[in-house]
């Protein structure tokens, strides 16, 4: 089954409910992606599915309570990966790096995850308040630890998580590749009053094991 069936394949062992229920949710991602959040129509995403309307109101009440379902599952499906690329490590400099560049590939690897991500941070202001206090963490983490040299305050995590949809954006556009990542990480690591050349070199690092998609050999000179 593709991977764009992920939640229905999850629910291929359960009743005949949930089935249905997981068809609707993967089908809801890829009309999400095709025709955006707002144009997405339940009969669309019936459609999609290969089921009646009847049977959408059967699982949903309507399509803003499917969204949110679709959103609040990719949400968790992008924090468990990253959680599990970041195990055991405390590093905040190390952290803020891996955390962007692994929430990139993994969006930009999972396109319909990484759209519905996309539109739903502008409209939901439940999703982006989770991903502050997700940032927020690091940067304070990176304030103990002497590794940032700067107050972490509201317009502070704007700026970091700007960065990140910043580079998304452009690589869902296709006016970026992968190295998008590491250029907003190490943006990122310079604004946090990270030096330079180590900046640079945690930015650019090889993610090995855990990268999704790994990013090409970096520049060649430091920017300054």
């Amino acid at each position: 089954m593709p991977d764009t069936a992920l939640f229905a394949m999850r629910a291929s062992h359960l009743g005949k409910s949930a089935r249905s229920r997981a068809k609707l949710i993967d089908a809801a991602l890829a009309v999400f992606a095709r025709d955006g959040l707002e144009a997405a129509s339940v009969h669309d995403i019936a459609r999609h599915a290969g089921m009646a309307n009847g049977t959408f109101y059967l699982h949903f009440k309507d399509k803003d309570e499917l969204t949110s379902v679709v959103i609040l599952l990719v949400a968790a499906e992008i924090a468990r990966e990253m959680n599990e690329a970041m195990a055991g490590i405390d590093d905040a400099v190390e952290r803020v790096s891996l955390g962007t560049r692994q929430f990139i590939n993994i969006a930009c690897t999972r396109m319909e995850w990484g759209s519905a991500y996309f539109q739903a941070f502008w409209v939901r202001p439940e999703l982006r308040s989770e991903v502050a206090l997700y940032m927020r963490r690091d940067l304070e983490r990176g304030v103990a630890q002497g590794a940032f040299s700067i107050k972490v305050d509201d317009f502070l995590v704007d700026l970091v998580g700007a960065l990140v949809i910043a580079a998304l954006f452009a690589r869902m556009k296709g006016t970026a590749g992968p190295e998008a990542g590491s250029k907003a990480a190490e943006m990122q690591l310079r604004l946090l009053g990270v030096d330079a050349a180590h900046a640079h070199e945690v930015a650019w690092r090889s993610l090995e094991s855990r990268s999704v998609v790994e990013p090409p050999d970096p520049p060649s000179s430091t920017p300054k």
